[in-house]
């Protein structure tokens, strides 16, 4: 998918077929949104104002490297992983031994279709928690990307997050599945918070 041209993956978004979807789009969004953040931190190291700064925002753009690198595979593993579903839901059901077989795939690709938009919902946060100690270096000349990476970002978390709950919902393990979304709700929230204080912080810049 991430080889497609950006023509390609759009239409592929808007075709009637059950991937790529939302959990796909989230990912994909998520990469936006890091590499915006990416971007800023690489216009601000070398300024006059951050010398005393410059050893963290090398850091920090080494974390965000490796967080994109990771993040970037995200979006067709959250294809893969629900076709596994699309394939379970069309095993035969014709004699109960096939129904129960069938019935044990669903919920075993059900799983994995929410475990992966958790991973990306909690791969948002962490990009989040490696800016947060050098927001404060960001010129004021693109504290615009800055703000609107972190949009983004928060689009994938409630993307991500939504798929988990949806997926979720259709665990008959209903203690996993509630822990699951219990977990992943709080992973949201902090990501909330963090956009929060950059959108907060940016308006002030920009009133």
């Amino acid at each position: 998918m991430i080889q497609q041209s950006f023509e390609q993956l759009i239409e592929s978004l808007a075709a009637k077929t059950p991937t790529p979807g939302g959990g796909a789009a989230a990912a994909m969004t998520g990469c936006m949104g890091t590499a915006l953040f990416l971007m800023v931190v690489r216009f601000s190291r070398g300024k006059k104002a951050n010398v005393a700064r410059e050893d963290d925002l090398a850091r920090v753009e080494s974390l965000l490297e490796g967080h994109l690198v990771r993040m970037m595979p995200m979006a067709e593993r959250d294809c893969r992983s629900f076709d596994l579903v699309s394939a379970a839901y069309g095993m035969p059901k014709d004699n109960e031994g096939q129904k129960a077989l069938r019935d044990k795939a669903i919920q075993e690709a059900m799983h994995g279709a929410m475990v992966v938009p958790e991973e990306t919902l909690c791969m948002v946060r962490d990009v989040f928690v490696a800016m947060e100690g050098v927001v404060d270096c960001i010129g004021k000349a693109i504290v615009s990307d800055l703000a609107s990476g972190a949009a983004l970002l928060l689009a994938a978390a409630e993307g991500a997050f939504l798929n988990v709950k949806i997926n979720a919902a259709y665990l008959t393990n209903r203690e996993l599945a509630d822990k699951t979304v219990t977990r992943a709700e709080t992973v949201r929230t902090e990501i909330r918070r963090h956009q929060l204080a950059i959108a907060t912080s940016v308006d002030k810049m920009l009133a």
